[in-house]
Parts: structure tokens; sequence; C-alpha cells
């Protein structure tokens, strides 16, 4: 019925009675990230974990086609946009070779489109994450898959030539930080998948509310003004492709963009 819903009711006007009626995953306005942190629950919880882990596991193990923050699907989905920035890596570069995926869980992007990597000469898949998902990471660790809890452990084992951030730096207490340090790291290329982008008004705090269906938890997020995002890269990386992402990023009655970008360092005579 819902599928049907859509396909009849124009877009702006699903989102407006999303906004009224459905759930309310995004509220408030905070000045800082201290005052949002204190109104969460954290994304560490161990029963997030555990049914993270317990969705990989059905991936992995083809009992599902794929997992998204815990919750299994049984076919498989495509993200176009991402994949095409990997595509045009693999292009430029004869191979997308190690890639680094910050705040990647227990390696979601890598099992979803696992069938499509080789393709890509893919030759690590490294995923840094908090620390108790670095421990549960040990059931589904492969050849191919590994976790760190720190960029800087990742990096001595080989460095990387692709550094993916895919839905984790706007969960960032302070996301232009992070983005500095990833471009001084090295990395050739960098893509930022999921990102919520708008064209007006400063960037925002908000307070993002898991249903308890999925799992019970909240935690602050950022929802950054496109321009100001753009400026941060300066002359050493340039955006070279942009895409559409397939996260949904509504606050009351506002809907904002979600944006893929994919970075390539810019070489200097």
């Amino acid at each position: 019925m819902k599928a049907v819903v859509k396909k009849i009711v124009p877009a702006w006007l699903w989102w407006f009675f999303r906004g009224l009626w459905g759930w309310r995953w995004f509220e408030g306005n905070f000045r800082t990230w201290a005052e949002a942190q204190a109104a969460s629950s954290g994304y560490d919880d161990d029963s997030i974990v555990r049914r993270v882990l317990a969705a990989t596991m059905d991936v992995r193990e083809g009992r599902a086609a794929f997992e998204r923050d815990g919750v299994t699907f049984a076919t498989y989905v495509a993200e176009p946009g991402l994949l095409g920035a990997f595509g045009r890596i693999a292009q430029e570069a004869g191979s997308i070779g190690s890639v680094l995926d910050f705040g990647g869980a227990l390696g979601t992007t890598y099992w979803r489109h696992r069938s499509r990597w080789k393709k890509f000469g893919l030759e690590r898949w490294d995923v840094v994450e908090q620390p108790v998902f670095v421990r549960a990471a040990k059931e589904v660790a492969t050849d191919e898959l590994a976790f760190f809890a720190e960029i800087e452990a990742a990096e001595r084992e080989r460095h990387h030539r692709v550094l993916l951030s895919s839905g984790s730096l706007q969960y960032l207490p302070d996301p232009t930080a992070r983005l500095r340090q990833w471009m001084a790291g090295g990395f050739d290329w960098i893509v930022l998948n999921n990102l919520p982008l708008k064209h007006r008004g400063p960037d925002r705090i908000a307070l993002q509310r898991v249903p308890p269906e999925i799992y019970a938890a909240s935690y602050p997020v950022w929802f950054f003004n496109r321009e100001k995002f753009l400026r941060q890269f300066g002359g050493r990386y340039e955006v070279v492709m942009e895409f559409s992402s397939e996260a949904e990023w509504q606050v009351g009655l506002r809907r904002f963009a979600s944006t893929g970008l994919l970075l390539k360092k810019r070489t200097h005579a």
C-alpha cells in the first residue's frame, strides 16, 4: 500500500505528510554539539552492536542480501552513485587498491557490494570503527576485510588509495577537523557518501532518533550548509564527481538533500 501511495501522491505532498505524521527521525536545533550529546543515548550500546553483528552474519552467510543499521534486506539494491564513484577511481587509477572505510560498522558497504569489488581491482577493505565494533568484528573479518580502532593503525598496515566515509562524517563532534586530518593523510581519493547538505542557513545540529523497532538509540547529527562545506577543500582536493545518495533527511517539514562527493587530490607542480 505504501508503494502505491508514493506512486500516486506528488513527492512534495508525500514528504509533507511524513513530516506531519511520520516518525520524527530528527528534531531540535542545538547551539552546541555538547548540548545535543547530553540529550542523546549514543551509538556504542552493546544491544546495537549485537543487532548489527547478527544482521552482518546473515549477509555473510547468504541469508540476506545486505544490511543497513542492523536491518536486513532480502533483495540486493545497488547504490549507483557510490559505485559510479568507485568506477571513476578504477578508470583513472587502474584500480581502487586498498580502501579505508571510516565508520563502516561491520563492513556494511563492503558486504553490500561484495560482488562488484573485484572488477574495480580491490586489494583490501579496512574499516575504522569504535572499539566495541572492532571487538565484535572478529566474527566477520576475512583475508580481504579487516578492522581497526584508529586510522593511524590501519595506515601502518598499508597506505590506502581511497578513504570512504559513508554516512559517518555528520556524526562526529568536529567534522571540519576530521576532514583536515583526512586531507593531510595523503589519500589520492576521498569518497563522501550520504551527506546531509542544505542550500540555505547555517550548519544545524539536530538529534537523530532511531525507531525502537530498529534499536533504541539517539545521537547528534550535523546538517551542513552546502556552500560552506564545499569551501573546506580549498586547493588540496577538487570535487570531480557529485552524485545522489540514498539516505533521506527530513527535519520537521523540511527535506535536505542527500549527496555524495568524489574528491581527488590535486597535484601541484
